[in-house]
């Protein structure tokens, strides 16, 4: 499949996201039962940021907090706009490959018999994950690229993409875990699927190929009202030692000293610092700890099945 990015002039609009444009293109993928759409955002080459994303409309659409696709998909296209170029591959499979009421069903024996979802795919007859990525990597080396940065945690993207003989570049995505059943979650993509989960919570490095922020400090000197009130004082001594009045003047000088190193010690320098933004290293989450009132009494039925 070779596609020439002419023939999606077309296809060519203007899309606006958290008040910032972008010129998009869109192209349909549908290869051996494979689908999606695969968008082109600005002025592609190689090395670009590519996010790979199978649907979710629990997570994408309803704004479930059980899962980090919502977040993924977002973080995703956050960096592809700062970037102002990137291709969004977006892949019909729902559930893992196995469809909306296959997702609904795991989620019910998950709680009823307090099992992960790939073990309740596992125990209800679905393979725990139906996905492949080939429709995707033809769609890429369609377009004429011969490397990409991929913005995933998923290995299975990786090798995917490498099987096509495509050079990846692995930028990890960092999102909020927003509740107990998403860390859950994120722990057995780990455990099940071999996911690398970056944290935000352990020191991160950088990647040769991400420039560090520059740490920014500014100092901010005495208050002005205090630097004339210092002021003051001091040409007040100078004009009490001119006269003669050098004794009042010695006495006023250490008052003076006294005050300045007050205000000195209660109004320190406010230094400003902006955090090194740097890609994190990738660390599992600790296993998930539900506490005693999210625990889900189950009827002794459905645990018979379990």
């Amino acid at each position: 499949m070779t596609i020439s990015l002419a023939h999606l002039a077309d296809t060519d609009h203007r899309f606006t996201r958290k008040a910032n444009d972008l010129r998009v293109r869109v192209l349909e993928l549908d290869d051996a039962g494979e689908r999606g759409h695969l968008l082109v955002f600005g002025d592609i080459a190689d090395g670009c940021l590519v996010r790979i994303h199978s649907r979710c409309l629990y997570g994408e659409v309803l704004g479930s907090e059980d899962c980090d696709c919502g977040p993924e998909l977002d973080v995703a296209l956050d960096r592809i706009q700062a970037a102002r170029s990137g291709i969004l591959v977006y892949l019909e499979q729902e559930g893992r490959g196995a469809g909306l009421i296959a997702k609904a069903r795991g989620y019910r024996h998950s709680e009823l018999c307090r099992t992960d979802s790939f073990t309740s795919y596992r125990e209800l007859g679905y393979p725990i994950d139906a996905r492949t990525y080939t429709v995707a990597a033809r769609g890429l080396l369609g377009l004429g690229l011969r490397s990409v940065t991929l913005l995933t945690n998923n290995p299975a993207k990786v090798e995917a993409l490498e099987a096509a003989n495509l050079t990846v570049v692995v930028a990890p995505l960092i999102t909020p875990v927003r509740s107990e059943r998403a860390r859950a979650y994120l722990e057995a993509k780990r455990v099940h699927r071999g996911h690398t989960i970056p944290s935000t919570e352990l020191p991160w490095l950088a990647l040769p190929e991400t420039p560090a922020l520059p740490i920014s400090r500014s100092v901010r000197p005495l208050p002005s009202r205090e630097f004339v009130a210092v002021s003051t004082i001091a040409m007040l001594l100078v004009l009490l030692a001119v006269v003669g009045q050098t004794g009042i003047a010695a006495v006023g000088a250490i008052v003076a000293v006294a005050v300045a190193s007050g205000w000195a010690l209660r109004k320190r320098p406010h230094v400003t610092r902006t955090v090194t933004a740097f890609p994190a290293t990738l660390f599992p989450l600790p296993p998930p700890q539900p506490r005693n009132d999210q625990k889900i009494q189950a009827p002794e039925e459905a645990l018979d099945h379990c």
